[in-house]
């Protein structure tokens, strides 16, 4: 007999027995996974159809728990969480299994067992992957953090100078994995005067709150600017009602409203058409953006809308007309727009004057009028000019972006998906707001476009004393087609007297921060890689502190906005980094400015070996020395954890499980720089390495391209790269040419060249960890999703003997059939053409030799080519690269011609019927990383089962215990 693992006592419970795929190693969650530790013992015998547990005498039907699955997810042709393929589709034949014991030998000894059911394909060991993965999944990160000076009234009346006292409530989130959903808390932190002297370097003690859980109803919380009350925005309790709006102030609720949905739709809070919601400076009305209402329905069909009182025939309603939608996670959501909450009056008003036929969303208010400013007899006398002043909002139009005249030429076209396409049109707008004489908020009659040369203006943000207008532009991204791009910074000069800009709304902005071609070096400021400006960014009446990509890293950095910045004939300076850029110097990682408050600065950091910190800086006496590198911040931890008397150490690190903390302190990051051997081999890319502090030789390696294409994978938390790791495997991420933080130049060279640029910086990537002595080129898999599961096809078709086996996860495979489907069919035409000529030939139907183009330059022309084994995860409800796409290729590789080309390798389809593109839901997340250890430990190569980076039995078996 063999024995399993302890966990899968779970088995024994009824419960537990029926659920969908019977989650067979017990680990619905690392929690879940010690409460059944005491049910049952169960023993499996391997290749009998049955098992016996010795406990409770309970017989196990292998067929029963492999094949069972929860009728409320009827469609599922997948296993859940541990269940690893069991009810997959699966096409290895006993043919295939005798082609491949050759090169897998691991694979044709798991195919030995004449049962060939799951218990035999599992490799053994799989139970300590998924309590690692299961640990790892538990890690918590920062997911929003509000600053505020909570003496901000006493300081006023305090000496110049004077510390504030500043909280700092920290909202993070955590997988639930058995509810697949994110678990939120806060933990709010009081940061006294007294400990914040200039000059100390030690963590920062701070007086910290017991977590306390958001409720999953709520939507957004927004602080007020003075910190005394926050708008909390719940779901809905009923079919008629939208939201419910709270509003909070000191210790208790002062004001909820419903909010009715023929008033507008759910809250808007994506992170693209809008973040949480904007306050005007006395606190008086607060904007926020919302779906707007559903359109009328259609009449009832066979009888009376409504029987009432009386009796009378069923009737049905028909559907209505086709409503067009935003694509990829907009699928069925109605178009954004602002919408006021008036405190004063108690009521909810939709923005009036907005542009038609246009999404409208990022609302921010306007500076007040100075206190000595007049007001007429229309508006109220207030001697504080805090009220409403104007608005600032962004607006998408429901058509193609100008930069594609065919696609943009009929009478109605199509939307185009936005999520991740920063080449979209965005236009700035500004409507007029007052507070008339009776306290209704009155708008102008219609809103006024402000730069209108730019075709990209995003996250308008105002400068604290109101003289200036903030805002990013993508509109190289715009006149590229590119879905991303180096980006641009402007100012525009206000005048908060009159609401307007200083030389009126047709005035044209002045550059802060321009595109940079080609960087001065390897850590030289690279141009501007952001869509967002962060709330609370200045530390002076000028200087902006940004977040941005730089090269490997994320980092904050500072920006000159003043007047004198923009002068005449003065080149703006190069901004400055505050945060380290040097690959191996002290906290390396990637930092995100969180806020500004009191005279204190807060940013986040995370690192392939640091799922999240906190760090606090003073700002200095002249903010305007950081821009001009006179001088730089020193960054000091704030511990949010357990304090250190507590024997167990300070922070969130020192309550991860021991597991997770041992195999972080085991973990070793690097950047190679990788010259390129095709095109123009200037410029060298990096190559970004997890891999295990404590190897002995060179390691199995996964190589990892990312998506997009024009995105990056910076030295970040990733918990799936830590866990394989932690398994003994090098993690490769290359950022090819194309990729975003190196300069526009870079990233420009890659349209017309997919599939064969990245696809040769990719090997030249893989061969420098060779020299390095890192990777074992015999061991080498690949594993990527969406445009890096497009190389992942390529690389298994192209370079065929460098690859034991290939994961795929939503990849493109045939772009021909992908730009029928895609909501975003410019993509299919800007990278397979070229950028000029992509956006020329761009139409709603290509021609034959477009098509001939994109199949030529799609993985599907190469799968005859391909050997290794390959596996594929698809989302049904993916609309940016539909899962027919990945059904094709594995249609095509599984009925190639043998003759010609020789069996088909061992291959293998998931379908998450629930998922979209991202493939991101927690239990989503988890069962398809499951999935590709157990790929890997099938077919990739065995990892050194000694090498000390791997945790032993005994740690994945603490990790089980852990609660």
């Amino acid at each position: 007999m063999t024995l399993i693992n302890p966990t899968l006592r779970n088995v024994c419970n009824d419960s537990l027995r029926r659920l969908n795929s019977l989650r067979a190693c017990g680990h619905l969650s690392h929690a879940s996974a010690a409460a059944s530790l005491h049910r049952c013992t169960p023993f499996i015998i391997a290749g009998a159809p049955k098992a016996t547990c010795n406990l409770c005498s309970e017989r196990l039907i292998r067929s029963e728990a492999l094949s069972y699955h929860n009728p409320r997810r009827p469609s599922r042709m997948a296993m859940t969480t541990t269940g690893i393929a069991a009810t997959a589709i699966n096409a290895g034949t006993d043919a295939d299994a005798d082609t491949m014991t050759a090169a897998h030998p691991a694979a044709h000894a798991a195919a030995a067992s004449p049962s060939k059911g799951l218990l035999a394909e599992m490799p053994p060991g799989m139970s300590e992957e998924a309590a690692l993965l299961s640990a790892f999944s538990e890690v918590p990160s920062v997911s929003r953090v509000v600053i505020r000076a909570a003496a901000a009234v006493a300081a006023a009346a305090a000496a110049p100078g004077a510390p504030v006292t500043v909280t700092v409530t920290v909202t993070l989130q955590q997988r639930n994995l058995p509810g697949n959903a994110q678990r939120r808390y806060n933990i709010t932190a009081a940061l006294p005067a007294s400990g914040r002297s200039t000059g100390e370097t030690g963590p920062v003690h701070a007086l910290v709150g017991l977590p306390q859980e958001v409720h999953a109803d709520i939507q957004v919380v927004s602080v007020s600017p003075s910190g005394r009350q926050q708008l909390v925005v719940l779901k809905g309790p009923n079919d008629s009602t939208a939201a419910l709006l709270q509003i909070w102030r000191g210790a208790r609720m002062i004001m909820e409203l419903a909010v009715p949905k023929t008033l507008h739709g759910p809250l808007v809070n994506d992170g693209y058409f809008a973040s949480g919601a904007a306050w005007t400076a006395d606190e008086s009305a607060v904007v926020y953006t919302a779906e707007t209402p559903a359109a009328e329905r259609t009449p009832a069909w066979s009888g009376p809308e409504s029987l009432k009182d009386n009796a009378g025939p069923r009737s049905w309603r028909g559907v209505g007309a086709a409503v067009e939608d935003w694509g990829e996670l907009n699928t069925g959501k109605r178009p954004p727009a602002p919408y006021v909450l008036d405190l004063e009056r108690r009521e909810v008003l939709q923005v009036p004057g907005l542009p038609t036929e246009n999404s409208v969303g990022q609302p921010t208010w306007c500076p007040p009028q100075s206190a000595s400013s007049a007001t007429d007899a229309t508006t109220t006398n207030t001697t504080t000019g805090g009220g409403p002043n104007g608005l600032l909002v962004v607006a998408w139009p429901h058509s193609a972006p100008p930069s594609f005249p065919r696609l943009a030429a009929s009478a109605n076209p199509r939307k185009l998906g936005v999520v991740f396409c920063y080449n979209r049109s965005a236009r700035l707008y500004h409507v007029s707001v007052r507070r008339g004489a009776d306290g209704a908020l009155q708008f102008g009659p219609s809103a006024s476009r402000l730069a209108p040369s730019l075709e990209s203006c995003l996250s308008p943000t105002f400068s604290p004393g109101g003289e200036a207008l903030l805002f990013v532009s993508h509109s190289e991204a715009v006149a590229t087609g590119t879905h991303g791009g180096t980006a641009r910074l402007y100012r525009l000069d206000w005048s908060p007297e009159n609401g307007l800009p200083l030389g009126g709304q047709e005035s044209d902005p002045q550059l802060l921060v321009d595109v940079v071609e080609r960087p001065a070096g390897p850590s030289a400021f690279p141009g501007l890689y952001t869509a967002a400006i962060p709330d609370d960014g200045f530390v002076g009446p000028s200087t902006l502190l940004v977040n941005t990509q730089w090269g490997a890293v994320n980092a904050v950095m500072a920006v000159d906005t003043s007047a004198a910045a923009v002068a005449a004939g003065v080149s703006p300076p190069a901004p400055t980094p505050l945060t380290p850029v040097e690959p191996g110097s002290p906290l390396y990682g990637n930092w995100s400015l969180v806020g500004v408050a009191g005279g204190l600065v807060v940013a986040s950091r995370v690192a392939p070996d640091t799922p999240a910190e906190l760090y606090v800086a003073e700002v200095p006496a002249d903010p305007t020395s950081l821009v001009a590198g006179g001088s730089s911040l020193t960054w000091r931890p704030l511990e949010l954890g357990c304090p250190p008397a507590y024997g167990i150490g300070g922070g969130l690190r020192s309550e991860l499980p021991a597991v997770v903390q041992n195999a972080l302190d085991k973990l070793e990051f690097r950047v190679l720089r990788v010259p390129p051997r095709t095109g123009d081999i200037s410029e060298a890319f990096d190559c970004l390495v997890w891999m295990p502090r404590n190897r002995k030789g060179p390691l199995p390696a996964v190589l990892s391209p990312h998506g997009g294409p024009h995105t990056a994978v910076t030295l970040g938390w990733y918990p799936s790269f830590a866990a394989l790791t932690a398994l003994g495997y090098a993690v490769l991420c290359p950022n090819f040419r194309g990729s975003t933080g190196y300069g526009q130049a870079a990233l420009s060279s890659l349209p017309g060249r997919i599939g064969r640029q990245d696809v040769e910086d990719c090997v030249a990537a893989l061969e420098a960890a060779v020299e390095e002595g890192i990777v074992d080129p015999a061991r080498v898999s690949v594993v990527g999703g969406s445009h890096g599961g497009f190389l992942t096809a390529h690389l298994l078709g192209q370079h065929p003997g460098a690859f034991r086996c290939g994961v795929m996860r939503n990849p493109v495979t045939n772009i021909a059939a992908m730009v029928a489907a895609s909501d975003i069919p410019d993509w299919c035409y800007v990278e397979v053409l070229g950028s000029e000529e992509g956006r020329r030939r761009a139409s709603p139907v290509p021609s034959a030799t477009d098509l001939a183009a994109m199949l030529a330059a799609s993985p599907v022309s190469y799968v005859d080519a391909v050997t290794a084994p390959v596996f594929l995860m698809l989302g049904s409800r993916d609309r940016r690269v539909p899962p027919l796409d990945g059904l094709q290729y594995l249609s095509a590789l599984r009925g190639r011609d043998a003759a010609a080309w020789g069996p088909p390798p061992p291959s293998r389809l998931i379908i998450f019927p629930e998922d979209g593109h991202g493939l991101d839901k927690p239990q989503t997340e988890f069962e398809q990383w499951i999935n590709v250890m157990w790929w890997l430990k099938t077919y990739a190569g065995s990892t050194d089962a000694k090498d000390e980076s791997r945790p032993s039995k005994q740690e994945a078996a603490e990790a089980a215990l852990v609660e």
